[in-house]
């Protein structure tokens, strides 16, 4: 009978015990500084951690499997330690203020399938190992101060789907080897400071891709043939750069584009006259701020369009009378062109066309 009771007081015991990984959170939380409290709940007479805030685990084995810290205005260095969580397989950490450098053995975390460190304050080089992520699939460091080169390993991801680079500090030229993640819909490296350098035409390689964002990345050179192989493409952006060469014709077989953004660079030029007619979910085009000629082709015109902005250019003759068949047209800025003829008033008051 005594036997049969410190068994019972035993079980209770045990019951209120939190399990390792509870433990190792709870170690991790002191590393923190955390003046909003939000791990105000994270409690170790708990017998596991799957309540507390932020944390989500498998239903049956009670194992950690995400952690979403985001937004929670927290401050300290990446803890390596989270890798220590067999199960863990998304980090989100987004707009805080981690610092420091990201370590090199954030390939230990080898269930994770999404990280998101964006908006915080990392240094430093990205870690080559990063590719050694065998199930990682979305990686978004955008909004920190990373610098150097990205990592020629980066060609190697296996199943990566997105990444996302933005506004930071990477330095040397858009590497050609992120033409080899075959998996890649989502591709963001825009506002960083590269090296003067040209659009790799092995990004016309990855044939899954849904977004290609460049913008304000240094680029030179011409547009490369190889992007009309982006036949999944839904947003092109090429803004704010020093690209030069006409747009090529190739750039009318993006039959899923939705929106192209090519403004403010040295583009030279008329306007591919056909194929237009292909890219009927063509919705935004910006080609403004450029040093294109010749006419406005018909067969753009002819497109459902809602925003059409070519200002700042060379163009001449008169605008296509098609324009105004656009059903969803809300935007149209032509100003600084030699256009001839008049705005038809057939336009309506929704629309202010500035033509000059």
């Amino acid at each position: 009978m005594l036997l049969q009771l410190l068994l019972f007081l035993h079980s209770l015991h045990l019951g209120h015990s939190l399990n390792q990984e509870g433990l190792l959170l709870h170690r991790i939380k002191l590393t923190f500084d955390d003046p909003d409290n939000i791990f105000s709940n994270w409690k170790t007479r708990d017998a596991n951690p799957c309540n507390w805030f932020g944390i989500s685990c498998d239903s049956l084995t009670h194992s950690v499997t995400s952690i979403d810290l985001s937004s929670g205005n927290i401050a300290g260095p990446f803890p390596s330690d989270l890798c220590r969580l067999r199960n863990l397989n998304s980090i989100y950490l987004f707009n805080n203020s981690i610092n420091s450098t990201l370590p090199k053995n954030i390939s230990d975390c080898r269930r994770l399938k999404h990280l998101n460190l964006a908006q915080n304050l990392l240094t430093g080089t990205l870690p080559s190992s990063l590719s050694d992520l065998p199930h990682l699939k979305h990686l978004d460091l955008s909004g920190n101060n990373f610098s150097g080169e990205i990592p020629a390993s980066f060609g190697k991801f296996r199943r990566l789907e997105s990444i996302s680079l933005v506004e930071n500090l990477f330095s040397g030229e858009i590497p050609a080897v992120l033409g080899n993640i075959s998996g890649l819909k989502q591709l963001n490296l825009s506002y960083n400071p590269f090296s003067p350098g040209r659009i790799p035409p092995e990004l016309g390689n990855l044939t899954e891709l849904e977004i290609l964002w460049v913008t304000d990345c240094n680029l030179v050179g011409s547009i490369p043939d190889s992007l009309g192989r982006l036949k999944k493409l839904v947003d092109l952006d090429l803004a704010l750069n020093n690209l030069n060469g006409v747009i090529p014709n190739s750039l009318t077989e993006l039959v899923s584009v939705k929106q192209i953004e090519l403004y403010n660079n040295s583009l030279t030029g008329e306007l591919p006259a056909i194929g237009w007619s292909n890219m009927t979910a063509l919705r935004f085009f910006d080609a403004s701020m450029n040093e294109l000629n010749g006419t406005i082709p018909d067969e753009l015109c002819e497109l459902p369009l809602e925003s059409l902005n070519l200002y700042e250019n060379q163009f001449e003759g008169e605008l296509p009378e098609s324009i105004v068949k656009s059903p969803n047209l809300y935007e149209l800025k032509l100003f600084r062109n030699r256009l001839t003829g008049r705005v038809t008033e057939r336009f309506g008051k929704k629309l202010a066309a500035v033509v000059g």
